[in-house]
C-alpha cells in the first residue's frame, strides 16, 4: 500500500500530460499551475490512493459493502475532496445521490477501480473470494468487463508477488484471459515487447498510456517485467503521461509486495502524505488476510 501511495503521488503531477521519459526522477514534484492537480503539495496522492484508503478502512473493519463503498464515495465527492477523479466514480455517486442505493456503475472500461485490487489482495488469500467480492465491489463504479477484469487480475499478481511465485505477471495474464480474451492479449503483446527488449519510446504507441485498462494495465506489466529490478521502475513510471498516476501506483504495489518497503529511498516514504496511517492500515489488512483479526 505504501509503494502504490509512492507511485502515485510520483505519478501526480504527469497525469493527462506527454511522455516525458528525459524528466524521470525519483522525487516528488508538485503539477503546473493549470493542471486539475494544481495546489497539492509534492508527495500528495490521488484519487487512486483516496480510493484504496476507502476501501480499505472498510475491509480492515470488517464493514466493507459496495452500498458503504458507494456511500464512502459519495461523501468525498460532496465534500469536494475527491481529486481528479475518474468519470465513472463521478457518475456513480450522482446516481446515488439521485436514486439512493442500486444499479450505479457505468460500461466503462477505465482504470478507475484498480486500486481496490491492493486492499482486496491483502485482506482476502482465497481466490474465489477474493474474485466474487472483489468484483462486486468494482461493479458500484464499473460494470465492464475489461474494468473487472484487469482489478481481479492485478489483485491475482498481488497475491502471486506476495507469496514469491515464479512469475507473477503470468499470472495475471491467465487470469485475465478466462475473464477478457482482449485484455489477456494486451497484456501478452505488452509482455512480448519487453522479453524482447523493446525500447520505451518504441512501445508506447503500441501499448499506450491512456485510462483505458487495456492500455494501462498492460503498459504496468511491461514496465514491470522491464524494469522491475532496477531502481528506474517508479521515475519511468512516474514520467509515463497519459495516465502516469494509475500506473506508477500498480508499478509501485508490485515493488512494495515484492521487496517491501525497503525498495523505496527513505526521502518517498517519509515526505508521502499520511505515511503512517497507510502503513498501519497495511498492517491491519495483512492480519484480516491472515486470519487474525
Amino acid at each position: 500500500m505504501l509503494g502504490a501511495a509512492v507511485g502515485d503521488a510520483l505519478g501526480m503531477p504527469g497525469e493527462t500530460m506527454p511522455p516525458r521519459p528525459d524528466r524521470a526522477a525519483a522525487e516528488y514534484r508538485a503539477a503546473h499551475r493549470r493542471h486539475p492537480n494544481a495546489g497539492l503539495p509534492p508527495g500528495s496522492y490521488t484519487d487512486d490512493t483516496q480510493l484504496m484508503l476507502l476501501a480499505g478502512e472498510l475491509l480492515a473493519g470488517g464493514t466493507f459493502t459496495p452500498d458503504r463503498y458507494l456511500r464512502g464515495i459519495r461523501d468525498l465527492v460532496e465534500g469536494e475532496g475527491l481529486r481528479f477523479p475518474d468519470g465513472p466514480v463521478l457518475t456513480a455517486s450522482r446516481r446515488f445521490s439521485a436514486d439512493g442505493p442500486g444499479r450505479t456503475g457505468v460500461e466503462s472500461p477505465g482504470a478507475g477501480c484498480m486500486p481496490l485490487a491492493v486492499p482486496f489482495a491483502l485482506a482476502i488469500a482465497e481466490p474465489d473470494t477474493l474474485y466474487r467480492k472483489l468484483t462486486a465491489a468494482c461493479a458500484v463504479t464499473h460494470t465492464h468487463i475489461a474494468a473487472q477484469a484487469a482489478t481481479v487480475s492485478f489483485a491475482m499478481l498481488l497475491r502471486a508477488t506476495l507469496a514469491d511465485e515464479q512469475d507473477p505477471v503470468h499470472v495475471a495474464e491467465l487470469c485475465a484471459r478466462s475473464m477478457e480474451p482482449l485484455l489477456s492479449s494486451r497484456i501478452a503483446t505488452a509482455c512480448d515487447l519487453s522479453r524482447e527488449g523493446f525500447s520505451l519510446e518504441a512501445v508506447l504507441p503500441v501499448i499506450g498510456n491512456d485510462i483505458s485498462v487495456y492500455q494501462t494495465l498492460p503498459m504496468a506489466l511491461y514496465l514491470i517485467s522491464r524494469f522491475g529490478n532496477s531502481d528506474a521502475l517508479l521515475p519511468v513510471a512516474a514520467s509515463i503521461g497519459g495516465n502516469s498516476d494509475t500506473i506508477a501506483f500498480l508499478c509501485g504495489a508490485w515493488l512494495g509486495a515484492r521487496w517491501g518497503t525497503g525498495a523505496f529511498p527513505p526521502a518517498l516514504l517519509n515526505n508521502l502524505e499520511d505515511n503512517a496511517r497507510i502503513a498501519a492500515l497495511a498492517e491491519r489488512l495483512m492480519q484480516v488476510g491472515a486470519g487474525k483479526d
